[in-house]
């Protein structure tokens, strides 16, 4: 947003600095080390936890947000965006964490595809032989907040869970589920940023996949923004 601004500023007045300073924000904001050092503060240094180290609760959540639907020539075809929360959910699930594992109805108000993502992840599921009787869907569901709201209908006397979504989203998850009077036990999952490697020269040449980085963090911190003031 701070490059559009510039770019229209400039136009607006004549001027040549703004250009060039939206040229550098764009180089910086696109460089792995400044995206990702940007990111690691959204999404936090906590190690993946295996599903052992996980207690029992009652119900293992599962948070939408990883398919895609695209068309095909038999339809409309489901494509796997970022499975992580699902097989976690599943890995969790076999561990015998949980009795029951429940997937929300994820469905953007735009979107125009029948099949909400909580369907689509209950086919693969019994296809993997989790029993019908221990899987839930929740109502369809917008945001997160939805889906905190729509997951305490299923659970009723029930209040303990683990929540399985992105690391980066978690914190935001957590509060919300919290805010229903739930125990929730975070499991987090698809994390963005290689906390392996280390710093070479690739970190200070731009890129597009830094910038998305750089973009998503932003986005997620802007909805921690509005979700703690409102």
């Amino acid at each position: 947003m701070v490059i559009i601004y510039l770019m229209i500023y400039a136009l607006w007045k004549k001027k040549r600095w703004p250009i060039y300073t939206a040229i550098f924000c764009l180089y910086v904001f696109s460089t792995p080390i400044v995206a990702g050092n940007f990111f690691k503060l959204i999404e936090g240094t906590a190690p993946r936890k295996t599903p052992t180290e996980m207690p029992s609760v009652d119900a293992i959540v599962v948070l939408s947000g990883m398919i895609n639907q695209i068309k095909s020539t038999n339809g409309v075809q489901p494509e796997w965006a970022d499975p992580d929360r699902y097989f976690g959910g599943i890995e969790l699930f076999k561990a015998g964490k949980a009795p029951k594992i429940i997937f929300t109805r994820g469905q953007l108000p735009w979107g125009k595809t029948l099949q909400t993502e909580g369907d689509i992840l209950k086919k693969f599921a019994l296809e993997q032989g989790i029993p019908d009787s221990s899987i839930h869907l929740t109502d369809n569901v917008e945001n997160t907040a939805d889906e905190a709201k729509a997951v305490v209908k299923i659970l009723g006397k029930w209040k303990s869970i683990i929540l399985v979504t992105s690391a980066y989203h978690m914190p935001r998850s957590v509060q919300l589920f919290e805010k229903q009077e739930l125990i929730v036990k975070p499991y987090r999952v698809d994390y963005k940023l290689d906390q392996l490697s280390s710093i070479t020269l690739m970190d200070f040449l731009p890129d597009a996949d830094s910038f998305r980085l750089l973009n998503t963090g932003y986005r997620e911190l802007i909805g921690r923004v509005i979700y703690y003031i409102f």
